[in-house]
Parts: structure tokens; sequence; C-alpha cells
């Protein structure tokens, strides 16, 4: 009796010390400045793009914090060419209207967002790939990384990034199929119309003799 009354006093002060030290860190947790988006990973993972096409996509950015903070968004490009990411078009919207709008280069940054803590919010980005671009951006990729950047009063930061990659085609520079040609296809549906058309008749013909015999 006295060893099982040792053991559960034992038991009872090793529960009382963890859960010390479980709200003793989730308390300082809570007190970080902590930025959080959604999707984790990747925003933009779009092959063979297309001149005229384009991409909307959201993010949601959390302050799971208790202290408010400021945050930005940048972007910066990354990979072997710079070609198709100078000619990307981007458009950054909130709630209540257009916060960027034009090349994907000439972003920067956003102003500073004040997003208090436990709220969120959420910005819609669109990735345009503009019509007049020929044939030599084909088999192009264009790789890049948004960055969001929070601050709070006291200078603590908190960064994540999500990734975006667009590929116009052919799977490596200078090679894959070329860009969508303006060139009709009517030939080829006639042709293929008139193969129809003979198979049937040839098919009612065959018919009309077995059900003759």
């Amino acid at each position: 009796m006295k060893i099982r009354g040792i053991v559960t006093s034992l038991l009872f002060g090793i529960s009382i010390i963890y859960m010390g030290i479980a709200t003793h860190s989730t308390v300082s947790a809570e007190g970080e400045i902590t930025i959080e988006i959604l999707p984790e990973e990747v925003l933009f993972n779009i092959d063979n793009m297309k001149p005229g096409d384009w991409a909307p996509r959201s993010v949601v950015i959390q302050n799971n914090g208790s202290l408010d903070f400021a945050y930005d968004v940048s972007a910066k490009p990354s990979g072997d060419t710079l070609k198709l990411y100078n000619e990307l078009l981007l458009e950054i919207k909130d709630s209540e209207g257009v916060l960027f709008n034009g090349t994907l280069k000439d972003f920067q940054a956003l102003s500073p967002r004040i997003l208090k803590s436990s709220n969120e919010e959420t910005l819609d980005f669109t990735i345009r790939f503009p019509e007049h671009l020929g044939n030599d951006f084909q088999g192009l990729d264009a790789n890049f990384s948004l960055f969001f950047t929070a601050e709070g009063e006291n200078n603590e930061r908190d960064e994540q990034y999500i990734a975006g990659v667009i590929s116009s085609g052919g799977g490596s520079i200078g090679g894959g199929s070329p860009l969508p040609e303006t060139a009709t296809s009517i030939f080829s549906f006639i042709l293929i119309g008139i193969v129809i058309m003979l198979s049937g008749g040839i098919l009612l013909l065959f018919t009309r003799k077995k059900t003759a015999e």
C-alpha cells in the first residue's frame, strides 16, 4: 500500500510539472509574431500556359499570435532565365480593390498591411500570359517565390513564402511544340466527316444485303 501511494504521488507530481511546462510554452508561443499562409507551399504550378491565358489564385494570411503585426508581400525570381518572368503580368487584389497591376518583374512589395491578432484576410493573385508573346517564349519557365513578412512593434519578425512555377510548355528552352497557331482546322473536320459518312454508307449496304439474304 505504501509503495502504491508513493507511485501515485510521483505520477501526480510529474503531471503537475508537465502541465506547468506546457502552459508556459503555450503562453510563450501566443506572445510571438506568427504569420501563417494558406496554401502553405505552392500557389502557382502551371504547365503549358499559352498567350492570353490567366490563372487566379487566393492566399489566406493568418495572424495566429497574440500580438498585432504589419506584414508586406514581395516577390523574388529564381532559375536560370528571367525571360518569361520579366514578361508575365501580376494583379493583386483585396476585398476593396486592386493593390498592384503590372509586370511581375516590377512588383517590389505591397505597402505594409495591419493584421490584428487571431484574424485573417484573403488576397487574390492573378498571373497573366501576355497575348503578344510569340514562339520564342516556348519551352521557357518562370520560377519565383512570394514572401510574406510580418513585423511587430517590438521588431520581432516572422516570414513565410510560397512558390510559383509557370511553364509555357515544351519542357526545355528551344524544345517542345510551338505555341498555338492561328490557322483553322476546318479541313480536318471535313475529312473526318467524309470518313464517317462513307463508313455509315458501307455499313448500311452491308445490312441491307444481309437482310435480303
